[in-house]
C-alpha cells in the first residue's frame, strides 16, 4: 500500500475507459452466509434494507484512505439511484457496501481510475420484506433518521424508533467473542439484551479507551487495528472482525450507536487530526450500510488536552464524515463528563457546535457518579433550547455498579427522567460489561485498577444480571403504548405540597417529573420519597380522566384504573409499596369507561 491513487481525473478515466472484468458480488443470506454471483449473470437478490457487498479486484495499488472506487445503483422505471463509494479490504481487494431502500431491480456499474475496479456491473433484485420479517427485525423499518421537528428518531417508514442502548464499549474484543456461526458471547450478550427490551448497543469502532493499545495488541480477534501501531498502517483483518459484530447487530435487530474511537485517553499512538480524518472517512464508508448512529469521537474534550488539537480539528473531521455518508447517518459527538474544561468545551454536551456544518444532533454525558445524576434534568433543557431544535440522546451516564444496594432504583431514575425530560433516547452502562470485563483475559480492561476500587473486577457475566438492566427496559413496555414521540416535558405543571415543583440536586432526587401528550394524556414518574407528599397538577386535567399506577420495576399496572373528576388536580392514591417510586399515567376517560360498571370515581 505504497502508492497514493489520485482522484483529480478519475471519473473522466472511468467513463472513458470501458473496461470490463467479472466482479464477485456477495450477498449476505443468514449470519454470514453469502452467495457469490458474476457480474453480468443472473440478478442477485436481496431485501430492502438488507446490507449487501460487491467485491472487486484493482490492477494497482491504492493507498486505504482513498476511494477510488465508487458504484451507482439506479432502480429500474424510476429516478431513484444512490451511490456508494468502496473501501480497501486487504491486498487489491475493495468492497462496495449498500442497502438499497425500494423494491425492484438495481443496475448498478462502478467508476474508477482503475482498470481492474472500473466498468464493472451488474443486477440486483430487491424484494420487500414480509410483516414476520419486519416483526422479527425492525432494521427492515429501513434506515433510522431524525424524524421532522426534530425531537426524535424514525425508521425510514416513518416507526418512531425507541433509542434504549446499552454500553458495550469493548464489544470488538476477543473476549466478547463471536464465531462464524453467530456463537460466542457477543451473541450471548445480545439475547440477554434483546430480552430486556434494549434497541441499540453504544460500541466503539476502535476500542481505544483502557486496554488500547496494550491489551488490542494480544487480544482483539483480527489483532490491533494498525500494524506497529502506526495509523497510517491499516490492518484490515481487525475491521473483518468488526464486520461480523455490525453485521450480526443489525441481522438481531438491533442501531449500533458508534464513536469511532476515544481519539484522547491515549499515550501511543497520539492521533493527529489528519489521522482522525482519515479513519473517520474510512469507518463512514466501510459501515454506512449498518443501521446506525455515527460519533466522531469518544469524549471529545481529551482530544484538546491530549493531542493538541483544535475545535476546528473536529470541524473538518465531522465534515469529512458528512462527505462520506449517502445513507445519511445521524452524526454526532459525545462529551466528557468532567467540568474542569475549557469554555465553552466545559457543558458536558456537544452543544458548542449547534448550528455547524456538520452534526444533526446531540449526545450526552451526565456525569458518572451519584451526585451528578441530577445533570440529566439541566443538561437535556440546556439543548432542547437551542435553535434548531434537534434530538438529544442522554448517552452516557451513572453505571450500575454490584454492591450497590439501590442500584436498580438509580438505574429505573435516570431512564424515567431523561425520558420524561424530552431525551430521544437512553443509554444505560454497567461497570464490567462496558469494558466487557473477563479474568481469563490477562490483557483486557478491568476498570482500570483503581478508579472504581472493588467494581473494579466484576465480570461482564455478574454486571449482565444486574437488575437495573431489566428495570430500564419498562420504560420502553409504557412508553411505546403510547405516543411516547409526541411527549413534551412539562415538570413545571406540577405541584409538590402546594409549591412549585423544585428541580433535583445533587442531594435530593425527590422532585417528581412529568410529561404531557397533545395536552391530554400525561406521564408522572414520582421518585422515592413522596408517599407522604401531596403532588398535584397545576392546570389540572381538562375533562374526566382515567388514571392508572404503572409499577417501573415489573413493567406491569397495578391494580384497576381509576376515574379522576376534571380539574381533581392531586394524584390518587398509590399503591403498595407507596414508599417506591411509580408511573401514574393520566388518559382521557372514553364514554366506554364511563359507561363502564364497577369504575370508581376517586377523590384525590
Amino acid at each position: 500500500m505504497n502508492k497514493t491513487c489520485k482522484h483529480s481525473k478519475m471519473l473522466q478515466r472511468a467513463q472513458k475507459s470501458g473496461a470490463r472484468g467479472m466482479a464477485a458480488f456477495v450477498l449476505a443470506a443468514g449470519f454470514l452466509a453469502f452467495a457469490q454471483i458474476a457480474a453480468a449473470s443472473a440478478p442477485a437478490q436481496a431485501i430492502s434494507w438488507q446490507p449487501f457487498e460487491i467485491s472487486l479486484t484493482a490492477r494497482g495499488d491504492c493507498a486505504w484512505w482513498e476511494f477510488p472506487v465508487r458504484a451507482t445503483f439506479q432502480r429500474q422505471g424510476s429516478k431513484d439511484s444512490l451511490t456508494v463509494e468502496g473501501f480497501w479490504d486487504g491486498e487489491r481487494r475493495w468492497v462496495v457496501r449498500a442497502a438499497l431502500p425500494q423494491p425492484g431491480l438495481w443496475i448498478w456499474r462502478t467508476e474508477s481510475a482503475d482498470g481492474g475496479l472500473a466498468g464493472q456491473t451488474g443486477q440486483i433484485e430487491i424484494a420487500p420484506p414480509s410483516p414476520e420479517q419486519i416483526r422479527a427485525n425492525s432494521n427492515f423499518r429501513g434506515q433510522i433518521r431524525i424524524a421532522p421537528g426534530g425531537r426524535y428518531f424514525e425508521y425510514a417508514d416513518g416507526t418512531p424508533f425507541f433509542l434504549l442502548a446499552d454500553t458495550l464499549w469493548a464489544g470488538n474484543t476477543a473476549r466478547c467473542g463471536l464465531a462464524p456461526d453467530g456463537t460466542g458471547p457477543f451473541a450471548d450478550y445480545l439475547a440477554d439484551r434483546k430480552s430486556k427490551n434494549f434497541t441499540a448497543v453504544l460500541m466503539q469502532l476502535i476500542h481505544g479507551y483502557g486496554d488500547y493499545p496494550d491489551g488490542q495488541a494480544h487480544r482483539n480477534e483480527g489483532g490491533y487495528a494498525f500494524f506497529d501501531r502506526d495509523p497510517a498502517r491499516l490492518n484490515p483483518q481487525y475491521f473483518q472482525m468488526l464486520d461480523r459484530r455490525m453485521r450480526y447487530l443489525w441481522e438481531q435487530g438491533f442501531v449500533a450507536a458508534t464513536p469511532t474511537m476515544w481519539w484522547g485517553k491515549t499515550q501511543k499512538p497520539l492521533f493527529t487530526p489528519d489521522d482522525a480524518r482519515r479513519l473517520s472517512a474510512y469507518c463512514a464508508v466501510r459501515y454506512g450500510a449498518f443501521n446506525t448512529l455515527w460519533c466522531l469521537s469518544g469524549e471529545y474534550q481529551y482530544n484538546f488536552r491530549d493531542n493538541g488539537w483544535k475545535p476546528a480539528d473536529i470541524t473538518a473531521i465531522g465534515i469529512e464524515m458528512q462527505r462520506h455518508n449517502p445513507f445519511r447517518r445521524p452524526l454526532s459527538i459525545h462529551p466528557s463528563g468532567q467540568i474542569n474544561m475549557t469554555p465553552p468545551h466545559n457543558v458536558q454536551s456537544s452543544r458548542p457546535f449547534h448550528g455547524g456544518p456538520w452534526i444533526d444532533h446531540h449526545w450526552l454525558q451526565t456525569g458518572q457518579s451519584l451526585n451528578r445524576m441530577f445533570n440529566i434534568v439541566g443538561r437535556l433543557a440546556e439543548n432542547r433550547a437551542l435553535e434548531p431544535p434537534m434530538p438529544v440522546f442522554c448517552s452516557e451516564a451513572w453505571y450500575e455498579i454490584v454492591g450497590q444496594n439501590e442500584s436498580a432504583y438509580y438505574s429505573r431514575w435516570q431512564a424515567w427522567t431523561a425520558f420524561l425530560n424530552g431525551a430521544a433516547g437512553y443509554g444505560y452502562g454497567a461497570q464490567g460489561l462496558w469494558q466487557f470485563y473477563d479474568p481469563n483475559d490477562p490483557k483486557g480492561e478491568s476498570g482500570k485498577t483503581t478508579d472504581f476500587g472493588r467494581f473494579a473486577r466484576v465480570t461482564w457475566q455478574e454486571a449482565l444480571r444486574l437488575p437495573g438492566s431489566a428495570c430500564v427496559g419498562h420504560t420502553r413496555t409504557l412508553l411505546t403504548s403510547l405516543e411516547w414521540h409526541r411527549l413534551e416535558p412539562r415538570r413545571d405543571a406540577l405541584e409538590v405540597d402546594g409549591k412549585p415543583n423544585p428541580l433535583p440536586t445533587a442531594t435530593d432526587l425527590t422532585p417528581p417529573h412529568a410529561a404531557v401528550i397533545a395536552g391530554r394524556t400525561w406521564v408522572i414518574y414520582l421518585p422515592r420519597g413522596n408517599a407522604n407528599r401531596s403532588i398535584a397538577l397545576r392546570e389540572g386535567p381538562a375533562g374526566p380522566m382515567t388514571a392508572r399506577w404503572f409499577d417501573p420495576r415489573s413493567g406491569q399496572y397495578a391494580g384497576e384504573a381509576i376515574g379522576v373528576a376534571a380539574n381533581a388536580g392531586a394524584q390518587p392514591a398509590r399503591p403498595d409499596p407507596a414508599g417506591e417510586d411509580w408511573v401514574l399515567v393520566l388518559t382521557p376517560e372514553s364514554k366506554k369507561m364511563r359507561k363502564a360498571d364497577g369504575i370508581r370515581r376517586g377523590q384525590p
